[in-house]
């Protein structure tokens, strides 16, 4: 586990160098856009917008969703905006029909479907499924389960109002005071 860790923080600091090295500082487009989706989410029932943002936001985490676009920005698409002076990854492209939610950057799209329970994810490449999740609404919190049923994440709530994110496994990644959430919402 530790020569692991120690492999990728070698691999992370090399990747920084080469970055710093060739100067290929660009508009971070997929990312941007990767967050953009995010910022549509909605929320329903008893979880405001805030909240389901938040969850989705964590999902994305764990899916990495944001770590892949990062890195496909940092070492692909801004060196090539940096030697062409031209961005391969547009905007996004949002649009809804009806409930479901659709943005589209370049070749990859993602849907995100409202459900009475939760929402459904799907992240599309050339067409083509390449991840679906689901999150599901339990009498605790939130799940997020691939479409295998494997949970990847959850984020429970506690009777002293706190919320815990937890896991695939169940390990505890972060807990959030009360008054934490309270801020946030500020």
């Amino acid at each position: 586990m530790i020569a692991l860790v120690r492999r990728m923080v070698i691999a992370v600091v090399l990747m920084c160098f080469v970055t710093v090295s060739t100067a290929c500082y660009g508009p971070f487009n997929l990312t941007k856009n990767v967050y953009h989706w995010n910022s549509t989410v909605k929320g329903s029932g008893q979880v405001n917008d805030k909240w389901m943002k938040e969850i989705v936001f964590f999902g994305m985490l764990i899916i990495p969703a944001y770590m892949f676009s990062a890195l496909l920005d940092t070492f692909i698409f801004n060196s090539m905006h940096f030697w062409t002076g031209e961005s391969p990854i547009k905007g996004s492209v949002i649009h809804s029909d009806g409930d479901e939610k659709v943005a589209t950057m370049g070749e990859t799209t993602i849907r995100w479907s409202p459900a009475n329970d939760g929402a459904t994810v799907i992240y599309e490449r050339h067409g083509v499924a390449q991840q679906r999740a689901t999150i599901i609404s339990t009498a605790t919190g939130y799940r997020l389960v691939d479409e295998n049923g494997k949970v990847l994440s959850e984020a429970e709530y506690d009777t002293d109002g706190s919320v815990q994110l937890r896991d695939g496994s169940g390990r505890l990644i972060n807990r959030w005071s009360k008054e934490q959430l309270h801020a946030m919402g500020q």
